[in-house]
């Protein structure tokens, strides 16, 4: 009785603090459901994990207490089994006395049965007993089977309730989640705005490398331009007026040189790619330009760290790499001013995501210059550009600007694209007219036979529509570095921008070789000139003579007579009037001559006078081209 007593007080125990702990979690669940949505959220998890463990503790007590009933059921059923052997054994027993009992009704009785009698009274009275204990644990048992259902009946109300618990929970999670993803985009683009303003605000700010060399430079092109556009076009002009110059389109003339001078003193300017052998990389994003130019620079040297340069960092404003002795990181305004901003403001916020909120780029930043202490850069310009797939007409335009002003241009293919991009055929059809290289690149990621159908693909688009490709390059990661090395190196310097000043020194030379021939041809017909009218001159005084010959002789025909029966007069003979008739007709013959070589003589003094004003003209010309080209040679000792 005592250890029934004990299972059942501890059972009751149990399952009391099991509910009272159930009423209590209730409660509190209740009391979060009355809470403001605000705090529901924010306490969604505490609540969501506070369940998940009553849940855990309730199941574990639940096994707990099946296991004590099962346990309690299997000492009840082991007590039962007990009473019953015992019960009947007594029952045996009992039989045995009433076998006695009627023995002794029938006159046998003894010492022995009398005990044993008194003995089946006490057994009587123990399997009363015993038979009320079995009938208390098995209504025991049947309170304890209820309790177990009344608790399972609790427990699954208690799941319910755990399941619409989770289900709300699982709803505020997804609210929350949809708020917060809301939230970090809304902080995304706060930051990218904030990233757009400071980015703008640094390079407005961004100081101009305008000191030592660079002034120097512009101060020296400046002074060039000066000459080249503006002294020596007059002159040039005013010896065109004069068709001194035989330029018969003197515009188309001005026109190119002007062009020239432009291109030269752009390409002087920029140090990056002056003298340097410069080649451009574009492609579609994603074709792997930037894993093309990092190997160019490491030469598959792990010790030489790469550019910072990512996918990410590729935007519409086309960057050049070059050689330098020290990492530094540039931009040009259009207005082509040379500004320096940070190393962190070019890594990190010079990004598609970034430049997207600033519109109006263009009126900012033209291209970015960096340059890169790296011995593989030397005589070497890279340009890295975006494409021609850019929305915004000015980064087209910007991108083919500086595209122009390279050696060859390097088109990337992505193998695994498989198409040409028709917008770009159109565009570098249309306006560059530079070396073209085609590289299709991660040929490592295809089979032969279908890099091959790539490349026969792009050979005949590029042949359609008139493009001449000058080598096709296979190239991938694990592709041997030579095989983009080998045509680069291959890449003929244009040397013609940067030889201008030495064409124009010789087109002055040209020019003053020109005067000079027309100054010895104005000369020397100056010179015949003079010569002709002393020539006339000397004939007309030899005329002259002759006139005055006749003109003498015709006057010496009459001679004075004097008569005494007339009055006197001048006479002659016959022959003497012949004569001065001859000297008449001579006379006039000479007058008539006289006349003529007036007439040429005033010609040859007329020509003698314009050769002498032309040659006059011309020996000032000559003598202001030799002032220009001792102009020139000093200003172009500031580019030597």
């Amino acid at each position: 009785m005592e250890t029934m007593t004990i299972v059942y007080i501890v059972i009751t125990f149990i399952v009391v603090a099991f509910i009272v702990k159930l009423f209590l979690l209730c409660f509190l669940n209740k009391s979060g459901k009355s809470a403001d949505s605000g705090c529901q959220k924010d306490a969604t998890k505490s609540q969501f994990t506070t369940i998940e463990s009553a849940k855990s503790e309730s199941a574990k007590e639940i096994d707990s207490l099946k296991s004590q009933l099962n346990d309690a059921k299997s000492q009840s059923a082991k007590e039962i089994d007990k009473l019953k052997a015992e019960l009947k054994d007594a029952k045996s027993q009992s039989e045995k006395l009433d076998k006695q009992l009627k023995s002794a009704l029938n006159g046998v009785v003894d010492d022995s049965m009398k005990k044993d009698m008194a003995e089946a009274e006490k057994l009587k009275k123990k399997i009363k007993d015993l038979e009320d204990e079995l009938e208390e644990a098995e209504d025991d048992l049947d309170d304890a089977k209820k309790k177990l259902k009344n608790k399972e009946s609790d427990l699954a109300e208690l799941q319910t309730n755990y399941e619409k618990e989770q289900k709300e929970a699982k709803q505020l999670r997804e609210d929350l989640d949809s708020v917060q993803a809301e939230l970090d985009e809304k902080v995304e683009e706060l930051n990218l705005k904030m990233g757009s303003l400071d980015f703008v605000q640094e390079i407005l700010s961004a100081k101009e490398v305008g000191q030592g060399d660079v002034k120097k430079i512009e101060e020296n092109i400046s002074a060039m331009k000066s000459f080249a556009l503006g002294q020596l076009m007059d002159c040039c002009s005013l010896l065109n007026e004069q068709r001194l110059f035989n330029e018969g389109n003197f515009e188309g003339y001005k026109d190119y040189w002007r062009s020239r001078f432009y291109e030269w003193a752009s390409v002087t300017k920029k140090s990056w790619i002056n003298g340097k052998t410069t080649i451009a990389f574009v492609g579609e994003f994603s074709a792997g330009k930037t894993s093309i130019v990092n190997r160019i620079l490491s030469q598959d040297n792990p010790s030489v760290p790469k550019l910072p340069v990512s996918t990410k960092a590729t935007t519409a404003i086309a960057t050049y790499i070059a050689g330098g002795s020290a990492v530094s990181y540039q931009f040009v305004t259009p207005a082509d001013k040379l500004k320096a901003i940070s190393e962190k403001t070019f890594t990190e916020k010079v990004s598609k995501e970034v430049l997207d909120q600033v519109k109006g780029i263009s009126s900012l930043i033209q291209y970015f210059v960096m340059t890169y202490k790296n011995p593989n850069l030397n005589g070497l310009s890279i340009l890295d550009t975006p494409g021609f797939n850019s929305n915004d007409k000015n980064d087209a335009e910007r991108t083919m600007g500086v595209i122009n002003e390279c050696d060859a241009l390097f088109w990337v293919f992505d193998v695994n694209a498989g198409t040409v991009n028709r917008s770009s055929i159109s565009i570098i059809k249309e306006h560059l007219k530079k070396p073209l290289y085609v590289v299709i690149n991660k040929v490592d990621t295809k089979a032969d036979s279908e890099v091959q159908k790539v490349e026969n693909l792009i050979r005949k688009t590029l042949s359609d529509n008139g493009l001449d490709v000058v080598k096709f390059i296979r190239f991938s990661s694990k592709a041997p570095l030579a095989n983009i090395m080998n045509p680069i190196k291959s890449v003929a310097h244009i040397t013609e921008k940067e030889s201008y000043l030495n064409d124009l020194g010789g087109h002055l030379d040209i020019i003053k070789n020109i005067l000079n021939q027309q100054f010895k041809d104005l000369n020397q017909a100056s010179i015949t000139a003079n010569k002709e009218v002393d020539r006339l001159a000397e004939e007309f005084s030899k005329q002259s003579n002759y006139l005055y010959q006749h003109c003498q002789s015709a006057a010496d025909q009459p001679h004075w007579e004097t008569h005494i029966f007339s009055k006197d007069r001048y006479e002659m003979s016959s022959y003497e009037y012949n004569k001065m008739i001859e000297s008449l007709n001579g006379a006039i013959a000479n007058s008539n001559e006289m006349g003529k070589i007036c007439g040429e003589l005033r010609e040859a003094i007329v020509k003698g006078q314009d050769a002498y004003s032309n040659f006059s003209e011309v020996k000032a010309y000559c003598k202001r081209i030799e002032e220009l080209q001792a102009q020139f040679n000093k200003l172009k000792k500031n580019f030597q």
